[in-house]
Parts: structure tokens; C-alpha cells; sequence
């Protein structure tokens, strides 16, 4: 039975709890009040407010996000795992800004603008080749994607899956646009030791002149298939490039095991501080995302300190860079770690904890709650992949909450930093509100953020955290769904 089922001595539910919540055991109590709604606005308030606007990777306010997180670990009792002694571990880091696009064949061109937009590129680049065109529609669509290595490719894909769409990028292309009648301005791009995806968005106007330049046709969307067209005729894109090194730190503090042999291994648990940062004038805040995930990592970080069971093994606590470009920093940190990887027993994430997904589609048919589903639901993703014992645990503490669950929805077990751990065979387990019409905009602001609902995420990962950490054994890793 497991511990907290097996204390008897109980106290009164908090309010912060859903109804038909179990009281949580004396023993935890304390750690389990520590977390609190006025803490979280506090620190929600500062990590998505004017200081730090919208924490965008290579920029000031990303770096006194740091410095407040670094703040707080060292507040509540977290020591530092950093390069040099300090709480940030700095990823390597170049921030490039595309100064000019061109996609050109005979007889037509297009430049980054209204039609096309790329992304990608952190160095000058001069690419040639044939052009694929690309429709997709269905979740259930399969492809050989060897047709597509060397080829400038344009998609247009509706309802197909993460692991459909990162075949195509990783098909050897030497660029791949998708089709949107939406052409943003190109965010910053990133890269560490690793050349990131060349991509970007053209117009379907500028498809169509383009398909009647290289003499093919541009193949219709028809759900359950995938259909392709290849020109003879050569395509030319070029962009120009200026890049620079900024090295921006996922702010880690490990909070020491008690026990003598078992310190040595330790829990995971994180949430990434970046988000899209100042734009020209506009400033993408990132309440949701993921100011949420971070200040509910700062109350689970408090529970600890604030509560008598102190944790056998130890516990490292990861706010990540570059989440937003590519889960930069988490890739970083497993592939460079300041523990030996292969002793963390487990990796907890929180990614967009605090609003409620309120029925908004955003483009995706199986992206739909019900509204009177939202006030209590929250996305449990990952757990079932790598140990069902970790699912089965968080199961079980769960009551003291008392979440209603959507297990693995949306497609995202491989779109936050749990994956990078996940893929190095770790269990793993990612809570997620859902998404909303928010995401991504400038409107992820914290008036729109459901505090309790951050605060319950906060002590349920407390208590998975802990009780992870005193477990006799490490988990048994029984999925290979990783």
C-alpha cells in the first residue's frame, strides 16, 4: 500500500482542492499548505509582467527570469547544480535574425514578406533543387518520405499527427515550407552543436504561380490519403543571415536526499522559462506558457523545504531554455547533466498549468473539451509510455486533488522538455491544461490564469515528487513506448 494511503492520521481538506478531494495525511500537510494562491500570483505576476516581457530567449527579460528563479531556489533551500557554483547551467546559444528570403524558379519569385516566410537558418544559405508538393489529410495517413531528400518541399497538411509532420522534417529535405494563408513574422532562431530544421511559411497564392512556373500541379487535400507532385525544373532559395552568440541558462538547484546512499540518485522535475519574448512593440507574455509550469515548480520547491519528510534521494529542480525553439535547453542538460543521467528515476514537467481549455478547436478536430469539462480537467501525458508504476503512483496520489484526467491528448508527448528525457528511457509524466485561444499570442496574460488550478498541479507533483523520491527502488520501466 502506498505511504500516504496507509497514514491514518488525516487533516481538513484545503480549500484549494476539487470536490470529492481526499484529506491529505498529517505527515505531508505542511508541505501541502506551503503552496499557496498568493504566492502563485506573485510569482506569476513578475515571470509574465513588465520585468521580464515575455522571457524571450536571448533577451533581457528571459535573463531576470532567471535571476528571480535562481532567487527563489536559493529562498527555499535548493542548492546550487550550475556551472561554477551558481544556479545556471548555460546552454550555447546562437540567436540569428533572417534578414532576407527568396524562392525562385524561371519565371517567378517570391521574397520574405507578405508570401513567405522562412525559418531555420542561423548561418547565409544558397539551396537548389526540385520542388515536392505535399497534401496530407487524416490522423490515420502513412508515407515513405525518401522521395523528399534533396527537394525543396511545400505542405499542406490537415488533422495529421506530431510524428507524421516530424518524418517530413526529417526527411532529408533541404527545406521544408508549409502552406498558410498566415505569414508571421519569423521568430528568432536557435541552435546548439546541432543545425535546427529549415523551414517556414509560404502563401497558397505564391504556391499556385510557383506549381504553373515548374509545370506541375498542385495536388488537392483528400482526407485519408497523401498525394504528391515532383517537378523536373529547379528551384533556388536564399537567405541572408545575421547571427550572434548569447548563451542563455536553465536555472537548476538540486534539493539534497537525507538518506546516506540513495542522495546519490535523484527525481527530475521541471517546467521550461522561455517563452516568445518582445517582438517589435508587441510583447508575447507567456502566462500559461509556461509562467504557470514555473511558478507551480517554485511551490513544490517551497512544499519541500516547509515539510518535516524530508526526501531520500534527491530532487533537481529544472527551469529550461529554449523550450520554444526546439526543447534546446532540456537537450542540453541531458546530454551534458550534472548528475550521472542514468540516475534520475524519473523527470516531472509542467507545461501550460493554469488555464482551462475552453473548447476552441485551434485547427485541430481532437483538440475539443466540452466547458463543463474544464474547471478540473487536467491532461496527464507520457505516464503510460515508460513505467506503469509512475502512472499508477500519480493515479493514487491524485485523490488528494482529485484532477479529472485526459490521458495522452492532444499529440504532445513529444512537443515539451519531458521528451528529451523520456527519450533517453527515463519515465516521465507532463501535466498540460490543454490548449486555448490564447496560445501563443500576445494574450497569454496572467488575468486569464485559473490560480487554483496551478496550485493543484503544484501539490500534485509535490507529493509524486516526494513520495518518487522514497520509494524503496526506482521505477520499473515495464512500456517500451518511450
Amino acid at each position: 500500500m502506498p505511504l500516504l494511503a496507509a497514514l491514518a492520521v488525516l487533516v481538513p481538506l484545503s480549500a484549494a482542492q476539487y470536490p470529492g478531494a481526499t484529506a491529505v495525511p498529517a505527515e505531508f500537510a505542511a508541505g501541502f499548505r506551503a503552496i499557496t494562491i498568493d504566492d502563485a500570483k506573485a510569482w506569476l505576476g513578475y515571470l509574465a509582467g513588465p520585468e521580464c516581457e515575455g522571457r524571450g530567449s536571448g533577451q533581457d527579460g528571459y535573463l531576470k527570469a532567471a535571476a528571480f528563479m535562481a532567487e527563489r531556489y536559493k529562498q527555499f533551500g535548493l542548492k546550487p547544480a550550475g556551472d561554477n557554483g551558481t544556479y545556471f547551467q548555460y546552454v550555447p546559444y546562437i540567436r540569428a535574425t533572417i534578414n532576407s528570403a527568396t524562392l525562385s524558379a524561371d519565371g517567378f519569385s517570391v521574397a520574405q514578406g507578405e508570401q513567405l516566410v522562412a525559418a531555420g537558418f542561423y548561418e547565409n544559405k544558397s539551396l537548389q533543387g526540385q520542388v515536392a508538393i505535399l497534401t496530407a489529410q487524416g490522423r490515420d495517413v502513412k508515407f515513405d518520405p525518401s522521395p523528399l531528400k534533396g527537394k525543396i518541399v511545400i505542405t499542406q497538411m490537415n488533422g495529421v499527427t506530431t510524428e507524421f509532420r516530424r518524418q517530413i522534417e526529417q526527411s532529408g529535405a533541404l527545406l521544408v515550407l508549409t502552406v498558410s494563408e498566415l505569414i508571421a513574422a519569423p521568430r528568432p532562431v536557435t541552435a546548439f552543436g546541432r543545425l535546427p530544421a529549415l523551414s517556414g511559411r509560404i502563401h497558397p497564392h505564391a504556391v499556385a504561380k510557383l506549381a504553373e512556373a515548374v509545370k506541375i500541379k498542385v495536388p488537392v487535400l483528400v482526407d485519408g490519403t497523401v498525394n504528391l507532385a515532383t517537378s523536373e525544373a529547379m528551384v533556388k532559395f536564399d537567405v541572408q543571415v545575421t547571427a550572434e552568440r548569447k548563451d542563455m541558462p536553465n536555472v537548476v538547484g538540486v534539493y539534497e536526499g537525507s538518506d546516506p546512499v540513495l542522495k546519490s540518485e535523484y527525481v527530475g522535475i521541471g517546467a521550461h522559462l522561455d517563452h516568445l519574448g518582445r517582438r517589435g512593440d508587441v510583447v508575447y507574455w507567456g502566462a500559461d506558457d509556461d509562467a504557470s509550469g514555473c511558478t507551480a515548480l517554485l511551490g513544490v520547491a517551497k512544499a519541500l523545504q516547509a515539510n518535516a519528510v524530508k526526501p531520500k534521494r534527491s530532487i533537481l529542480f529544472m527551469a529550461f531554455a529554449g523550450e520554444e525553439s526546439g526543447l534546446v535547453g532540456s537537450r542540453y542538460l541531458v546530454d551534458h547533466p550534472m548528475f550521472p543521467i542514468d540516475k534520475m528515476i524519473c523527470e516531472l514537467q509542467m507545461d501550460m498549468v493554469g488555464r482551462n481549455s475552453d473548447g476552441i478547436q485551434n485547427g485541430d478536430r481532437n483538440r475539443v473539451d466540452k466547458a463543463e469539462e474544464n474547471v478540473d480537467t487536467m491532461r496527464l501525458v507520457g505516464s503510460k509510455r515508460i513505467s506503469t508504476e509512475l502512472h499508477e503512483l500519480i493515479l493514487d496520489l491524485n485523490q488528494y486533488v482529485n484532477f479529472r484526467f485526459k490521458y495522452d491528448s492532444e499529440d504532445v508527448y513529444t512537443r515539451s522538455d519531458h521528451y528529451a528525457f523520456a527519450a533517453k528511457g527515463i519515465p516521465a509524466a507532463f501535466l498540460f491544461c490543454g490548449f486555448h485561444p490564447d496560445y501563443h499570442q500576445p494574450t497569454d496574460t496572467p488575468d486569464k490564469i485559473n490560480y487554483e488550478k496551478v496550485t493543484n498541479a503544484a501539490k500534485l507533483f509535490y507529493l509524486t515528487a516526494l513520495q518518487s523520491a522514497n520509494r524503496e527502488r526506482p521505477f520499473t520501466k515495464d512500456v517500451s513506448g518511450g
